[in-house]
C-alpha cells in the first residue's frame, strides 16, 4: 500500500507493483504471491500450466486483482486455478484473463472470480 496516495491492495499498479516488464518463462505451475505485480505476463514455453491463484485467507484485507497474459507463441494454454485446484478460466494462446478476490473487505474470505477473458494482439 503506498503510504503517500494510501491506496487500498487492489490498486497495486499505481503504489508501484504494476508490471516489472518481463515475460515469466514457465518450467511448471506457476504459483502467485499475494504480494506479486498486478500485470503477469506469461509464456508457457511448450506446454499448457497451471496458473494457482493465493489463498485466499492471503489476499490483502482490501483485495486483489490480477491480469493473467498468455504470451505464448504457440497453442499452449494457461489453465487459472484457485487454491483448491478448481478452474477459475482458460487464457489461450492471443489471450489474458483478468481475476478478483475481494479480499476480506466485506468481513469474510471472498472467492476468486472471473472478470473477463480478453482477446490480446502481442507485439
Amino acid at each position: 500500500m503506498s503510504s503517500v496516495f494510501n491506496l487500498p491492495g487492489w490498486a497495486n499498479a499505481i503504489a508501484g507493483d504494476f508490471f516489472s516488464g518481463a515475460i515469466e518463462s514457465l518450467t511448471g505451475t506457476k504459483v502467485i504471491a499475494d504480494s506479486d505485480a498486478m500485470i503477469l505476463k506469461m509464456d508457457p514455453a511448450g506446454s499448457a500450466r497451471d496458473v494457482t491463484l493465493p489463498a485466499e485467507a492471503e489476499v490483502t484485507p482490501s483485495g486483489r486483482m490480477y491480469w493473467i497474459i498468455n504470451a505464448a507463441d504457440a497453442a499452449e494454454n494457461l489453465v487459472i486455478k484457485d487454491d483448491s485446484g478448481a478452474t477459475i478460466a482458460t487464457a489461450n494462446q492471443n489471450e489474458s484473463a483478468l481475476v478478483y478476490n475481494a479480499g476480506k473487505s466485506a468481513g469474510v474470505e471472498s472467492s476468486w472470480v472471473l472478470v473477463a477473458v480478453i482477446v490480446i494482439a502481442l507485439a
